[in-house]
């Protein structure tokens, strides 16, 4: 009789023991799943911005990089030409930016809203921030940039997540840095 309780309890352990374990198991594969269906979606995602940005941006993304360079102040957003001696997409970069530079300054964000989605994060809030933030237009040798200066933290919060969406979206089409 009491070797029979005693398998029963073993029984008993052994089953609450794999209910648990295997409850974990599955626990860890759905996390691992569900990270790879993001990451699976994230690169979707990435790719149709790859392949529509032309609906904002007249050069060829595969010959350019962005930077986005967060600063106490806002940021720098840095386009630059993959070949420096490629003057076609020099030209263009600069010739966007120049256009960006005077949309930006009104706090008019219709473009990364076209390529992105109205709800990008960042913009709401600096598309009610006109004149709290200032947006400077620079010539570089192998491209071109945009520095956004502001003093309010909310502005500069908002620029810096806008610059974080930017970077996920265009993906290897980014960088954070310019010597990555």
């Amino acid at each position: 009789m009491k070797l029979v309780v005693n398998i029963e309890k073993l029984i008993l352990v052994s089953f609450i023991s794999l209910f648990f374990c295997g409850g974990a198991f599955a626990q860890d594969m759905n996390h691992k799943n569900h990270h790879q269906m993001n990451d699976s979606i994230l690169m979707k995602r990435q790719q149709m911005i790859h392949q529509k940005s032309h609906m904002v941006m007249p050069f060829d993304m595969n010959k350019v990089t962005h930077y986005f360079l967060k600063n106490d102040e806002g940021g720098v957003l840095m386009i630059k030409s993959k070949d420096p001696t490629d003057t076609a997409q020099i030209s263009l970069i600069r010739e966007h930016l120049k256009k960006e530079k005077d949309l930006f300054s009104r706090a008019d964000f219709k473009d990364p809203k076209t390529l992105h989605g109205m709800n990008m994060p960042g913009l709401k809030t600096l598309s009610k921030s006109a004149n709290k933030f200032q947006v400077d237009y620079q010539q570089l040798a192998d491209g071109a940039e945009l520095k956004f200066t502001a003093v309010d933290a909310n502005v500069i919060h908002a620029i810096h997540t806008w610059f974080d969406a930017q970077l996920k979206d265009h993906g290897k089409d980014a960088k954070s840095e310019v010597n990555q």
